[in-house]
């Protein structure tokens, strides 16, 4: 894998990690329920049940980063499509979260519902660079209380990749369990998902979302803690500042699910970011992408893999302004040595559900893998002896080399000499819409997710 040179040196990683010792234990967490201050009071935290806080000593944390695992198995419906972050290579996600939609036929924007959740899965199962499979966007027409275990169970059965998104509350945990018993027709439970723990900058947990993620640890589900911090607004305006909190809040969801199942897989998210100054709006310049370099760096240090954005956008369309913030993302994540990347799917700021931008992130991510692979240098692709063959003035077109390796290893330009680019993504937009089918489930799984879904919905009820 080609990298950077670390962004931080490491001297500058060792003092993160011990103001980030200092404050866990002299400031300490607020992780919003009680559930997890009983499983870090057992191992001799010191904890205040009135503030549902914890204050975590250094060698806890020492303990719980040497048990994490430097190799994480995201496994798959069809195990062929599992994927191992073991810092060979980046992986490519879908993009997650969304709240909208582009209507493909209209270009209208639209609050998103099941009917886009299901086009997004569809490409998501057929598009290659799409390794794993985030709920790129919400079925807002799907009851609030039902939405996430739905969410679940279109991804089971519309891809066999491996599916992430959050788990609101420990009540969905046995519904998604039941689910994959169903799809994988198995009564041993494999983790074909993972989740995400999103901290609340500064030095807090959501509460629900930390009880869904203690029972996940138990299940031995890969969980990827994902800190975001908004330098300027609920971290310091230092970008230094903001890769320190990040990096404190990171260590506190690492410590306790550790606490629950030591060796539970465990990914360092990267969503911190800055509060535009002029605007008050999410999302941060330039100097900010520079955080998600550092914590690559923190990540190298605590031995896990790491998450970073890609083809993320603030633009609302595919233009200029998406080509120059995807392509730079997308290129410093793999120089960072990023495990996976954040990518496919999304503009607005990660709200817009595109089509045709999940096609063409595609693309792009061939042409920059292809930028970045390294060139041949061995004896028979320099070609020395063909050079002093052809000699001075001669050609190259007519040898049976040249032949041999455009078979082999030509990339041929993409887009194609005289094709207008977005009707080419849009006609592949059209062709994935109308011929992709979904991998065949196991017979009696579908009943078996529709029965399931039932009793989400009465069991789950507000």
């Amino acid at each position: 894998m080609l990298s950077l040179q670390p962004a931080l040196s490491e001297q500058d990683v060792k003092r993160i990690h011990a103001h980030s010792l200092d404050v866990l234990e002299n400031v300490g967490i607020d992780y919003k329920t009680p559930k997890a201050l009983e499983i870090l009071e057992e191992k001799g935290c010191r904890v205040d049940y009135d503030r549902n806080w914890a204050s975590i000593p250094p060698e806890l944390v020492e303990w719980a980063i040497k048990n994490a695992p430097r190799n994480v198995l995201l496994a798959a419906r069809d195990p062929q499509r599992d994927v191992l972050l073991d810092g060979s290579r980046s992986h490519h996600t879908t993009d997650s979260q969304g709240t909208q939609a582009i209507d493909f036929e209209t270009g209208e924007i639209h609050d998103s519902g099941a009917e886009d959740l299901k086009n997004m899965l569809l490409f998501a199962d057929t598009l290659d660079k799409a390794e794993i499979v985030n709920v790129t966007v919400s079925a807002s027409d799907i009851p609030a209380h039902l939405r996430t275990v739905y969410h679940f169970a279109k991804a089971f059965t519309l891809t066999s990749k491996h599916v992430r998104t959050g788990v609101l509350n420990a009540q969905q945990v046995p519904f998604l369990v039941e689910l994959v018993r169903a799809v994988t027709q198995s009564s041993t439970f494999r983790p074909i998902f993972s989740a995400v723990d999103c901290t609340i900058s500064p030095l807090m947990h959501d509460g629900p979302m930390t009880e869904a993620c203690i029972e996940l640890a138990k299940l031995n589900v890969p969980i990827m803690v994902y800190p975001m911090p908004l330098a300027g607004g609920t971290s310091p305006v230092t970008l230094g500042g903001t890769i320190l909190m990040h990096n404190i809040e990171f260590l506190s969801g690492l410590v306790l699910f550790q606490c629950i199942n030591p060796g539970t897989p465990i990914i360092y998210g990267t969503g911190s970011s800055q509060l535009d100054m002029n605007t008050g709006r999410y999302g941060g310049s330039a100097d900010g992408y520079g955080t998600g370099v550092s914590l690559i760096n923190m990540a190298r240090f605590y031995d896990v893999p790491a998450n970073m954005w890609g083809m993320g956008t603030k633009s609302k369309q595919i233009d200029a302004q998406y080509g120059y913030e995807a392509l730079a993302g997308t290129m410093l994540a793999y120089l960072a040595g990023a495990d996976e990347i954040y990518s496919l799917g999304l503009l607005g700021a990660a709200q817009i559900l595109s089509l045709d931008k999940m096609v063409l992130d595609n693309h792009l991510i061939h042409q920059i893998e292809a930028m970045l692979t390294p060139i041949n240098l061995d004896e028979t692709h320099l070609q020395a002896d063909l050079i002093e063959q052809v000699g001075v003035g001669g050609e190259f077109l007519t040898r049976k080399e040249t032949l041999k390796y455009t078979r082999q290893e030509y990339i041929p330009m993409w887009p194609p000499h005289g094709t207008d680019l977005m009707e080419l993504i849009h006609s592949e937009a059209a062709e994935i819409l109308k011929n992709h089918t979904s991998p065949t489930l196991p017979e009696g799984a579908d009943n078996r997710v529709k029965e399931i879904l039932e009793e989400a919905d009465k069991a789950l009820v507000m």
